[in-house]
């Protein structure tokens, strides 16, 4: 069952990245990176299928070639997030340095395995106790390291990107990459144990310990290839990157003081002509209203409201659905109330809203109907 496994995910894996190399899914740099990803996250599993279906002992000069080839996921996986995360990422010649660590554990297993006769070969791969490991834990417990490193490093750059979001989308529940962190976060767990196991190995040298270690690497890459199919392929589709002057306004470092005139403009305009209400209305779009620059108005928002663009337009998205729920005389269902004020995410509405008030847009709905009523009752 678990060669089985392992073999439907290096196939899927396969076939996702032949898929993707198919015009025109392969003019994008992000599906050229998650190609590159796919082919070494199969070297990988490849490298358990050998360990446990016991064809490294018949082909030693086999072994830990997965396991090598599958380090260079880790960059890949890096440049991969930036490539969805910017229109205009290329790659260029320093982004080689995340092939480092391919090249020094390389340089290792050259010397400590490659090199040797095969009768020491088949010495180390009776004697280890993971798949991919020589028997040295320390050199286990840092290549885990390495990886969970870049694993962190990732996720931290989604999250900062999630924030820097805020700044010029003011609907943004489909550009956060949520589904590509989870992925990283389940992939880091299942990376951390594994280092864990390595740590320990010298307590597990029996065979249910290395059919443990080959069954838990079946899974977590079934489920990590499976995981990757849906959402990946979705992902150009929902979300292509910030555009080249997007991003060159979250890098602008400059604090000049803001322009009170176009606070004041900023807030009449969003009084009387309510853009607001237009679900995809973004930083640019506002600017060009007003006639101001992008980093002109952002700047306004930021110092003089003391918000972020998301934070700004969502305040004015909750007063709108505040003065709907609390009239007694209109009937539209809540999620009306909330596709008209200009959310588009029951999630986000709910926590704008409650942020603000303190109570569910229901809650709100129903003390304000209540207060009616008494209002309304004649006096005895």
């Amino acid at each position: 069952m678990t060669d089985l496994i392992l073999l439907t995910s290096i196939i899927q894996a396969l076939s996702l990245a032949t898929f993707l190399l198919l015009p025109p899914n392969n003019r994008l740099v992000s599906n050229q990176l998650l190609v590159a990803t796919l082919v070494f996250f199969a070297a990988g599993l490849g490298e358990i299928f050998l360990y446990s279906s016991g064809l490294a002992l018949a082909h030693p000069n086999l072994a830990y070639l997965g396991t090598l080839i599958g380090l260079l996921q880790a960059g890949t996986l890096f440049l991969y997030t930036r490539a969805l995360m910017y229109q205009d990422f290329r790659l260029r010649k320093e982004h080689l340095v995340h092939t480092l660590l391919f090249w020094v554990v390389g340089a290792i297993f050259l010397i400590e395995y490659y090199l040797q006769p095969t009768g020491e070969k088949l010495r180390i791969l009776n004697e280890r106790d993971h798949p991919g490991v020589l028997t040295s834990p320390l050199l286990a417990v840092a290549i885990h390291a390495v990886f969970l490193g870049y694993l962190y490093a990732t996720i931290r750059t989604i999250n900062r990107f999630g924030l820097s979001l805020r700044q010029v989308f003011s609907s943004i529940e489909n550009k956060q990459l949520s589904w590509l962190r989870l992925l990283l976060i389940g992939y880091a767990i299942a990376w951390t144990v594994s280092m864990f196991y390595c740590m320990t190995a010298h307590v597990f040298k029996s065979a249910p310990g290395a059919d443990w270690v080959a069954g838990a690497g079946a899974v977590t890459g079934f489920l990590f290839i499976n995981f990757l199919m849906v959402n990946a392929l979705r992902q150009p589709v929902i979300f292509t990157g910030l555009a080249a002057d997007q991003a060159a306004l979250l890098d602008d470092t400059t604090v000049p003081e803001f322009d009170q005139h176009l606070k004041q403009k900023l807030a009449q305009f969003m009084a009387e002509d309510k853009p607001y209400l237009y679900s995809n209305l973004t930083l640019e779009q506002l600017a060009q209203k007003v006639g101001a620059h992008p980093r002109e108005v952002s700047r306004a928002i930021n110092q003089g409201f003391g918000c972020n663009f998301f934070e700004f337009v969502s305040s004015y998205r909750v007063q709108e659905a505040k003065r709907r729920l609390a009239d007694p005389s209109d009937t539209s269902s809540i999620l009306q109330v909330m596709y008209d004020s200009g959310f588009n995410s029951k999630s986000v509405f709910n926590t704008a809203f409650k942020n603000n008030t303190g109570l569910t847009p229901s809650d709100f709905r129903r003390m304000h109907t209540r207060n009616d009523n008494n209002r309304t009752q004649p006096s005895s």
